[in-house]
């Protein structure tokens, strides 16, 4: 087991109290949610976790199947694998999340040719850090870089270790929506292990970065339009085994001019064709957007080829939904494919798929949307949804029409959907909505 030792300068809650295997494990706190950091090697499983909670605490996803037993104001559970879990208190307080990941894959060498590694146990500031070809980003476990990371025109660029990216060195109120990491134009890059925390924007952007991966980051963004990762103008890209909390969307795909109309603070001209996008593997949170967006910018001829796979949600609080696709301009979505996803709380808005014209729109002509399916979905409702929660699937007009969308083996608290009317489903200029139960 590797546990990490971070500067004191960090927010903590000293009063979680969280173990693993007898070990202290350090929880440091942001304002939504504590969470620990440790990489666990195969020797350390089953791995037994205990922390001072609540009897009335969960742990999630609920799929992960985790009981947990309660004594003298101590939970505790057994991990049999490395895990991001949200320990919930189930009493309104904030959620504890632990990030129980794997030893990290190929760690770079500090000193190596091309490795730019920030000290553990310390605090790096720096405004705005750039990276040349080539170069990896090593934040060891228990260090923080503050600043946000910009870096155009590379190729073979890596951010990766069990570090910390902290974007609070800006705020909100001074600067605006500034991005924490920006890859701009910078093919086959990768973000690997880290955390991030406190965005004054969006989190993890792809500007026109094609043959991206991230796997196995976590986030936990606070301020008002702080989306996880953007995937703008990008294709081929693969997201995996992420934990995602976030105030506005956790994954989005877009493609437009990346500039004043969303962020002041950067000019990326982004109107390149998506496509191939795979997210899989992943636990979203939302409080302030949707779980899974496609759109509202897509200024380009074509979006297809976009999968969200295996996917965990925890909860869309907000105004948002889980399953969103809004094509507020001229592009052609077609080939979307949401599979294998587990809901487990959501408010107002379950499925939101529409063509329509918002403040955010570039181009003058509507667009069209073809070959949408939802398959193999486990909605949990709770006595809040009744009444307050529905979906809604509208087209512009007869000519920019959303066409041929799947509902397959959908089931709501573990029972089968066998009219479409169970969704509540409001529909404008939608042709060929269907429901199919293929499994028996």
């Amino acid at each position: 087991m590797k546990t990490y030792t971070h500067p004191l300068e960090l927010p903590r809650n000293p009063g979680a109290c969280l173990t693993i295997n007898g070990i202290e494990i350090e929880t440091l706190a942001t304002g939504v949610a504590d969470f620990s950091i440790v990489a666990l090697e195969p020797s350390d499983f089953p791995a037994r976790v205990e922390i001072s909670a609540p009897p009335s605490t969960r742990i999630r996803p609920l799929a992960a199947n985790i009981p947990c037993s309660t004594q003298d104001g101590r939970i505790s559970f057994t991990l049999p694998r490395p895990m991001k879990l949200s320990i919930d208190p189930g009493d309104g307080s904030k959620p504890h999340y632990l990030f129980a990941n794997p030893p990290e894959t190929v760690p770079p060498e500090p000193g190596a040719p091309g490795v730019v590694a920030l000290p553990a146990g310390e605090i790096t500031e720096i405004p705005l850090l750039e990276l040349e070809d080539g170069q990896t980003l090593y934040l060891p476990g228990g260090a923080v870089f503050k600043g946000r990371i910009h870096v155009k025109g590379r190729s073979g660029i890596r951010i990766c270790g069990h570090g910390i990216v902290d974007g609070s060195y800006y705020s909100q109120t001074a600067v605006g929506m500034m991005p924490l990491i920006i890859l701009e134009r910078c093919p086959d890059a990768r973000v690997e292990d880290i955390t991030m925390v406190r965005s004054a924007g969006w989190m993890l952007v792809l500007a026109d970065s094609t043959g991206a991966t991230v796997r196995n980051v976590k986030q936990i963004g606070e301020a008002k339009l702080t989306d996880g990762i953007d995937i703008v103008g990008s294709s081929n890209v693969v997201v995996e085994d992420c934990f995602l909390r976030n105030n506005d969307d956790c994954v989005t795909v877009k493609a437009f001019h990346l500039g004043a109309k969303n962020s002041p603070n950067v000019n990326i001209d982004c109107r390149q064709n998506v496509e191939n996008i795979l997210v899989h593997r992943c636990v979203f949170a939302n409080d302030g957007g949707s779980a899974m967006e496609i759109g509202h910018e897509l200024s380009v001829d074509l979006a297809r080829g976009i999968t969200f796979r295996d996917i965990d949600v925890l909860h869309v609080h907000g105004m948002g939904a889980v399953f969103s696709l809004h094509n507020y301009d001229r592009s052609l979505v077609r080939d979307v494919l949401f599979e294998n996803i587990r809901v487990e709380h959501c408010y107002n808005k379950l499925i939101d798929f529409r063509i329509a014209r918002s403040r955010y729109s570039t181009d003058a002509e509507r667009g069209h949307v073809s070959g949408v399916t939802l398959r193999d979905i486990d909605w949990t409702t709770t006595p809040f949804n009744a009444g307050y929660t529905f979906s809604v699937i509208g087209g512009w007009d007869a000519d920019h029409a959303i066409e041929d969308v799947a509902i397959e083996n959908f089931r709501i608290d573990g029972t089968r959907v066998r009219h479409l009317d169970e969704l509540e489903i409001h529909t404008r200029h939608c042709r060929n909505l269907r429901l199919e139960n293929t499994a028996q």
